[in-house]
């Protein structure tokens, strides 16, 4: 039987983790540090306001707004079992990647995409206006902290892969300071 347990416990990692590899677009060597993609219709449709997953986030409400979602899912056609056989390990980083029937998911991404929860760099593609210039001074700053990183796919992405424990938090680091007025307007 499915485990929800195993769904969060892999959630929780890949925050971080499910866009370092394996993307079929990424450069050979090259590591994204964007976070998970939006499973929910194309930008244009999607709502502004989905969930957020602050930056200052407990790991109780990080948990709280992805079992919203996951329910979400399963409500509508999901299959529970389904969700360890993806391609990020758990959660379902891109509905595309099931063989879901047509209608089954567009029943998902209609019912669930505004209840996905985006982490704040997510929101700041989607919506802030000056994202490439807050993309640029992130990379800047990766860059003159000793991890070479390049932009790709519109995204921060490290070339040498993910730095050791005692750098990695220049990763997140970098990220708040680029984006600080943005993530300033975030509720």
């Amino acid at each position: 039987m499915f485990n929800r347990a195993a769904v969060l416990t892999t959630v929780a990692g890949l925050s971080f983790l499910a866009g370092c590899g394996d993307h079929q677009d990424a450069s050979p060597g090259v590591a994204s540090i964007a976070r998970p993609s939006a499973a929910a219709p194309s930008a244009a449709a999607a709502p502004s306001e989905r969930p957020l997953i602050r930056l200052d986030a407990s790991e109780e409400e990080k948990t709280r707004l992805q079992d919203v979602y996951i329910d979400c899912l399963w409500a509508n056609g999901f299959p529970k079992q389904g969700a360890l056989k993806g391609r990020n390990g758990g959660y379902p980083g891109d509905l595309e990647d099931f063989d879901l029937a047509p209608a089954v998911l567009d029943k998902i991404k209609t019912a669930c995409g505004p209840k996905e929860p985006e982490l704040p760099l997510q929101r700041a593609k989607r919506l802030d206006p000056k994202y490439a210039d807050h993309l640029e001074a992130n990379v800047k700053c990766l860059n003159e902290h000793g991890l070479k990183a390049v932009i790709e796919n519109d995204g921060p992405a490290l070339v040498n892969g993910l730095p050791s424990q005692s750098d990695g938090h220049w990763l997140d680091d970098c990220e708040q300071q680029a984006f600080a007025g943005y993530y300033s307007t975030l509720n």
